[in-house]
Protein backbone atom coordinates (compact mmCIF):
# COMPACT_ATOMS: atom_id res chain seq x y z
CA UNK A 1 0.00 0.00 0.00
CA UNK A 2 0.91 3.70 -0.44
CA UNK A 3 0.47 6.91 -0.23
CA UNK A 4 -0.73 7.57 -3.09
CA UNK A 5 -3.75 9.02 -2.78
CA UNK A 6 -4.80 12.00 -1.34
CA UNK A 7 -8.32 11.56 -0.72
CA UNK A 8 -10.59 8.41 -0.36
CA UNK A 9 -12.40 9.65 -3.47
CA UNK A 10 -9.51 9.30 -5.32
CA UNK A 11 -8.93 5.29 -4.39
CA UNK A 12 -10.06 2.90 -7.28
CA UNK A 13 -12.41 0.95 -6.45
CA UNK A 14 -10.89 -2.68 -6.79
CA UNK A 15 -8.14 -1.48 -4.63
CA UNK A 16 -10.64 -0.78 -1.71
CA UNK A 17 -12.62 -4.30 -2.48
CA UNK A 18 -9.14 -5.68 -2.47
CA UNK A 19 -8.40 -3.88 1.33
CA UNK A 20 -12.03 -4.54 2.49
CA UNK A 21 -11.11 -8.69 1.86
CA UNK A 22 -8.08 -8.34 3.16
CA UNK A 23 -9.63 -6.68 6.76
CA UNK A 24 -12.53 -9.39 6.62
CA UNK A 25 -10.03 -11.92 6.70
CA UNK A 26 -8.06 -10.86 9.19
CA UNK A 27 -10.78 -10.45 11.96
CA UNK A 28 -11.51 -14.02 11.07
CA UNK A 29 -7.86 -14.57 12.89
CA UNK A 30 -8.65 -12.88 16.00
CA UNK A 31 -5.40 -11.29 17.52
CA UNK A 32 -3.23 -12.36 14.48
CA UNK A 33 -4.79 -10.43 12.07
CA UNK A 34 -5.07 -6.96 14.73
CA UNK A 35 -1.95 -5.81 12.78
CA UNK A 36 -4.01 -5.27 9.79
CA UNK A 37 -5.67 -2.66 11.62
CA UNK A 38 -2.32 -0.49 12.70
CA UNK A 39 -2.72 3.26 11.75
CA UNK A 40 0.12 4.82 9.71
CA UNK A 41 1.84 8.14 9.94
CA UNK A 42 1.22 9.93 7.31
CA UNK A 43 -1.86 7.70 7.15
CA UNK A 44 -2.04 5.77 3.80
CA UNK A 45 -5.50 6.12 2.48
CA UNK A 46 -5.49 2.65 0.59
CA UNK A 47 -4.77 0.96 3.77
CA UNK A 48 -5.53 2.39 6.65
CA UNK A 49 -9.16 0.47 8.50
CA UNK A 50 -10.50 3.70 9.25
CA UNK A 51 -10.13 5.48 6.12
CA UNK A 52 -11.12 2.34 4.03
CA UNK A 53 -14.06 1.21 5.82
CA UNK A 54 -15.14 4.87 5.81
CA UNK A 55 -14.61 5.57 2.27
CA UNK A 56 -16.42 2.43 1.57
CA UNK A 57 -19.26 3.24 3.93
CA UNK A 58 -19.44 6.97 1.88
CA UNK A 59 -19.48 4.73 -1.39
CA UNK A 60 -22.45 2.37 -0.45
CA UNK A 61 -24.55 5.81 0.92
CA UNK A 62 -23.88 7.32 -2.43
CA UNK A 63 -24.85 4.41 -4.25
CA UNK A 64 -28.44 3.64 -1.86
CA UNK A 65 -29.06 7.22 -2.65
CA UNK A 66 -28.56 6.95 -6.79
CA UNK A 67 -30.41 3.75 -6.97
CA UNK A 68 -33.41 4.81 -4.99
CA UNK A 69 -33.64 8.09 -7.20
CA UNK A 70 -32.89 6.10 -10.43
CA UNK A 71 -36.05 3.79 -8.78
CA UNK A 72 -38.63 6.61 -7.45
CA UNK A 73 -37.87 8.22 -11.38
CA UNK A 74 -38.86 4.96 -12.73
CA UNK A 75 -41.51 3.93 -10.77
CA UNK A 76 -44.73 2.54 -13.20
CA UNK A 77 -48.06 1.65 -11.45
CA UNK A 78 -49.35 -1.31 -12.24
Amino acid sequence: MSNKYKAGDNIPSEVLCRRLDELSNAVTKGQDGMREFDMRVPAERDRDADIVLAEASRRIKILELVIKKHNDDNYCWP
